[in-house]
C-alpha cells in the first residue's frame, strides 16, 4: 500500500441514509446493519485491550506503541461513525427490541474485563482483526460489483468502505502485539474461534429479528425469493471467508502477507482527502 497510514477523522450526516442500502439484497445489508449496532461495543473493548497493551511492551518497541496509538484512535473513529449511523437506525422505532441484543453484548464485554485479564482481551483482539482484512476483502468485492446498481445507498455503503479498508491498513498491530507480549500459537487460535463466533452470535440472531420486523411491517418481501437471496448471501459470505479464515490458522500466517483488496488504496485516498463520508460517496465510483 503507497498511501501513508492515518487516523481520519470523518465527517457524516445520515439524513439521507437508507437501512435498505443494498435494495436488491435485503438479507445482506441487515447482517451488516447488525454488525453495525454492535460495532461500537467491540471497538471499545478492543481499543481498551491496546490501550492497556501498549504500556506492557518490550523495551525498544517504539514502532508498536505507535501502532497501537494509531490502531486506538482508527477504531474511535469507527465507532463514531457507525454510533451516527445506527442512531439514524434506531430513531426509525422499526426494531423496538433492539437493545435487547445491544445490552446482553455490552454485559458481555463487561464481564469479560472484570473476570478476564489482557491476555483474554488481547488474544480476542487479535482474533478480530485476523477476521478484519477477510471480511474487508470480502466486502470491497462485493462493494465494487455493487456500485454498478443505479438504487444502491452509496452513503452506507462508503462507510463500510472506508472502515474496511481501515481495518486492512491497520491488520497488523493487534498480531504483533501478541507475539510480542505471549508469542503464543494456540491462543491465538482460540482468539480467531472465540471473536469471530462471539460476533457472529451477535449479528445474526440481531439480523433475523430486524428481518422479521421488518416482513411483519411490509418493508421487504420474503417466501422463496427471500430465502433464495438469504441463501445466496449467507453462502457468498461463507464460501469466500471460511478458507481464508482457515488459511490464518497456520503457524507461518502473517497479516503482512496478505494481498492487498481491489480498491482498497483508492478508498483510502478518498478518504484522506475528503474527510467527509457524504462527499466519499459522491466520488465511491472513482474508486473502482
Amino acid at each position: 500500500m503507497n498511501i501513508e497510514p492515518e487516523a481520519r477523522k470523518i465527517e457524516c450526516d445520515f439524513s439521507k441514509a437508507r437501512i435498505d442500502w443494498i435494495p436488491s439484497d435485503p438479507e445482506l445489508a441487515q447482517f451488516w446493519n447488525a454488525v453495525s449496532i454492535g460495532l461500537p461495543l467491540l471497538e471499545g473493548y478492543l481499543i481498551r485491550a491496546l490501550a492497556k497493551a501498549k504500556k506492557h511492551l518490550p523495551e525498544g518497541r517504539e514502532d508498536l506503541y505507535a501502532d497501537c496509538e494509531l490502531f486506538c484512535k482508527q477504531e474511535a473513529n469507527h465507532s463514531k461513525t457507525h454510533m451516527a449511523f445506527n442512531d439514524m437506525v434506531r430513531a426509525t422505532g422499526y426494531y423496538p427490541e433492539m437493545d435487547k441484543y445491544t445490552d446482553r453484548l455490552r454485559e458481555d464485554y463487561a464481564r469479560f474485563d472484570r473476570e478476564r485479564g489482557l491476555r483474554h482481551a488481547m488474544l480476542y483482539a487479535e482474533g478480530f482483526e485476523t477476521a478484519g482484512p477477510i471480511f474487508a476483502s470480502y466486502f470491497l468485492v462485493q462493494a465494487n460489483k455493487r456500485l454498478k446498481d443505479q438504487d444502491v445507498d452509496l452513503i452506507t455503503l462508503s462507510l463500510w468502505r472506508w472502515h474496511l479498508s481501515e481495518e486492512f491498513e491497520h491488520r497488523c498491530c493487534a498480531f504483533n502485539v501478541v507475539e510480542a507480549l505471549y508469542g503464543t500459537y494456540w491462543g491465538r487460535i482460540g482468539g480467531i474461534i472465540k471473536a469471530t463466533s462471539h460476533l457472529l452470535g451477535f449479528a445474526v440472531p440481531l439480523s433475523e429479528y430486524m428481518l422479521r420486523e421488518d416482513l411483519k411491517a411490509g418493508r421487504m418481501t420474503g417466501g422463496f425469493k427471500g430465502l433464495v437471496r438469504k441463501f445466496k448471501s449467507y453462502s457468498g459470505m461463507f464460501f469466500f471467508i471460511t478458507p481464508r479464515l482457515l488459511r490464518a490458522f497456520s503457524p507461518w500466517y502473517n497479516p503482512k502477507n496478505l494481498k492487498e483488496p481491489e480498491g482498497c488504496e483508492a478508498v483510502l485516498r478518498v478518504a484522506s482527502e475528503t474527510l467527509d463520508l457524504n462527499l466519499m460517496a459522491a466520488r465511491a465510483r472513482e474508486t473502482v
